[in-house]
């Protein structure tokens, strides 16, 4: 058995002569066939009227002539590796827009033909008016002759039509994809199926790649040019990455990069993101305006962790680094988890239920029932149906890499009310009233609260990661769902959340890949919900309102300050630029703390500033004369020009803190004083300074005794435990 044969099933729903004869496999992607100048109907079958084609039916008068301007495909997915028994059609018209249709079908021996229901529309429902397909295929092997889909469109109250596509190739969709390799980490993009004994019983002896994951199954992913592996030197004094270096380097230096969409992926293999071991993995979300294009995955995190008592545990930890590629890989699709379909906003492409229990990539195999010996026990390294539906069929605006957001089109249905639950999820700003000045970043804080008597188990990293959703709702708009710029795949850290306990964590709510959506002067509505073992978690929402601008100043920085550089660099805390549109972000931080420095604005500004200018950091450096020389270099503390934006960003820390938020605040006056304690007495004494005033103000505003000792720590130069 070879790895094309995982999954081929006989189904009822097939042509019985697709089941018996494997090599007759039709299921592909097929193109309007054009007769004489253009058509998009068959030739008649009655000489003697023009517009009518067999068994009656009327095609439009104009078609020739409308034909010429229109572009159409057939996607036919009814044999072969895992059919999803769907029929799908993409059709443009030049001044008459586009439409993508969905049909689910089935076998019809009465009418030799696979017939079914058009459910789904994406576009201009006029191109394609119809409600019923019959679609009848020939040629191919073993039959000879070029293969043929004849598709009669019937229904909806219009004339029935007939058109003729020829067929092109077999997979549905064509991707580029490029591997970068840190000289710190493993780069896994093969596995052989039997090297693990934990497998199904049938599976294939075979070697899978990551290209081979989804070319099989209809998505055509071949590499790009170049190696697999660039050379680099080892990434700065710890080797941790941020999300600020992974996002310039790879807006900088991938060799496909285009701030467009386009069909291609970016894959980079590290050794650990700056978060910790538990971080196996993340999708970049966007890359300026264009967004899914590139994803990393860190071989030193929890995904190389030994299995204790297995005795296979080297080709375990090569299963789950081989898993988390294609998983990561998966998500620049817009393939959203598992278990998550029913979370995202607009309205459903089709609706899909959450699969808990999916043996797919885009599960998670660590949270699956019996954990991972029970998922690779089952996994057959594919997809979910519901899952190679979107791949295979979705429209090209939502799976092609650049083109919609992250989740966009999986379905938020709408955020339900939450069931009675022990957890209480609350969203808050700190400041006596939540009035937010024009320009200014909005920074919140959710909160999860112990609310029983008993101790409750819960998931430390469950704010941190994907299964928390914040809804943004302005008087009078429509309600949008914040989409940050990055996303981060942690592994479960269990944790006993004590009678009264609480978890926090920032949001950065300002900016995300919908742009600016609290940019416009009015009052808005925020709600945040966690998706928990026990439930859906709703919070209370909170209410804010944002005034306009107070000066000519502020309007006028505002389209400057409203650009997805300016949001991403605020949003990341900071860039070293290293390429034109970062360094004009950083140029309107500078113009921002010139011209507002009385602004809350001017504090994030030079915060970000100063964090870049203070903190040791890491390039992609490309040599000019040799483009395929790469090499990380260390950017090194600027501590002179880095003092007057501390002191802009934290010198009021009262101010700051209303801004910031605690968490913020926090976290960056404890790496800011770390790297000044390192730098010199001058800047060791100015780190003293610093951290003593924000503890002070923490400590007066009840922020946890832990957060204040690990606030005046830091100028010992040591970051807490």
């Amino acid at each position: 058995m070879s790895i094309d044969d995982l999954e081929r099933v006989p189904s009822a729903e097939t042509e019985p002569s697709a089941a018996a004869f494997p090599l007759l496999r039709r299921s592909g992607l097929y193109a309007l066939q054009l007769f004489g100048t253009a058509s998009d109907s068959e030739p008649s079958a009655a000489d003697s009227d023009p517009t009518a084609s067999e068994n009656g039916e009327v095609a439009s008068a104009d078609a020739d002539a409308d034909a010429a301007l229109v572009v159409e495909e057939l996607r036919v997915d009814v044999d072969g590796l895992m059919p999803t028994m769907t029929v799908s059609g993409a059709r443009a018209q030049l001044f008459g827009g586009r439409i993508t249709w969905i049909a689910r079908v089935s076998w019809s021996a009465v009418q030799q033909g696979y017939t079914g229901t058009i459910s789904y529309r994406d576009g201009n429902a006029s191109l394609e008016p119809h409600t019923h397909v019959l679609v009848k295929l020939s040629g191919g092997l073993p039959f000879g002759g070029q293969r043929k889909a004849r598709v009669k469109f019937t229904g909806g109250g219009h004339p029935d039509a007939t058109r003729t596509y020829v067929f092109r190739r077999a997979a549905f969709r064509q991707v580029g994809i490029e591997y970068d390799r840190v000289d710190d980490a493993t780069a896994v993009i093969d596995y052989p199926l039997h090297a693990h004994p934990n497998r199904p019983a049938d599976l294939p002896n075979a070697t899978l790649t990551v290209q081979d994951a989804f070319t099989r199954l209809g998505i055509a992913v071949t590499k790009t040019g170049g190696d697999d592996v660039v050379p680099v030197i080892k990434a700065g004094a710890d080797s941790l990455w941020t999300d600020i270096e992974m996002h310039d380097a790879m807006q900088a230096h991938w060799s496909k990069w285009a701030d467009t969409p386009q069909w291609q992926v970016w894959t980079l293999f590290a050794g650990r993101h700056i978060r910790g071991s538990g971080l196996g993995g993340i999708m970049f979300d966007a890359i300026g305006t264009a967004q899914r294009q590139g994803c990393a995955v860190f071989s030193n995190s929890f995904i190389s962790t030994p299995r204790p008592g297995d005795p296979q545990s080297d080709q375990a930890v090569r299963r789950l680094r081989f898993w988390t590629a294609v998983h990561e890989i998966g998500h620049t699709f817009n393939l959203a988890h598992s278990w998550q379909k029913d979370h995202s906003s607009g309205s459903p492409w089709v609706s899909l239920a959450n699969e808990p229990l999916a043996f797919s990539y885009m599960n998670y195999p660590f949270t699956y029932p019996g954990g991972e010996p029970a998922f690779f026990a089952g996994f057959r390294y594919g997809f979910s149906e519901n899952e190679l539906l979107f791949l295979r069929h979705a429209p090209e605006r939502v799976v092609k890499q650049g083109a919609a957001p992250w989740f966009d089109e999986h379905g938020f249905e709408q955020v339900r009310q939450a069931r009675p639950n022990v957890l209480e999820l609350t969203v808050r700003v700190h400041r006596d009233a939540p009035r937010f000045e024009a320009l200014e970043p909005v920074v919140a804080e959710v909160k999860l609260t112990n609310t029983s008597i008993a101790p409750v188990a819960v998931d430390r990293n469950a704010l941190l990661g994907e299964r928390l959703t914040v809804i943004i709702a302005a008087d009078g708009r429509d309600a949008r769902q914040w989409l940050p710029y990055a996303r981060h795949c942690y592994l479960a850290d269990p944790y006993v959340l004590q009678p009264g306990e609480s978890l926090y964590a920032p949001l950065f709510l300002s900016a995300g890949l919908n742009g600016f959506d609290l940019a416009e002067p009015g009052r808005y509505r925020i709600r945040v919900m966690l998706d928990t073992e026990s439930g859906e978690i709703l919070s209370a929402p909170l209410h804010i309102d944002v005034r306009p601008p107070r000066s000519r100043d502020e309007e006028l920085l505002a389209p400057d300050v409203y650009t997805d550089e300016v949001g991403r660099v605020l949003a990341f805390g900071g860039s070293r630029g290293n390429t034109p549109a970062l360094d004009h972000a950083n140029d309107v931080l500078r113009e921002t703390v010139a011209r507002l420095p009385d602004s809350a604005l001017a504090v994030h500004a030079a915060a970000a500033l100063s964090c870049t200018a203070t903190v040791p950091g890491q390039i992609l450096f490309e040599d000019p004369e040799d483009p395929h020389i790469k090499e990380f270099r260390t950017v090194a503390p600027d501590p002179e020009q880095a003092l007057p934006l501390i002191e802009k960003a934290y010198g009021d820390p009262g101010a700051a803190a209303d801004t910031l938020g605690h968490i913020g605040l926090a976290q960056q006056v404890e790496q800011v004083a770390i790297a000044l304690a390192a730098t010199g007495d001058r800047t060791t004494q100015e780190a003293v300074r610093l951290t003593n005033a924000v503890a002070d103000t923490l400590d007066a505003r009840n922020v946890l005794p832990s957060v204040v000792s690990s606030v005046r720590a830091a100028s010992d130069g040591l970051p807490s435990s």
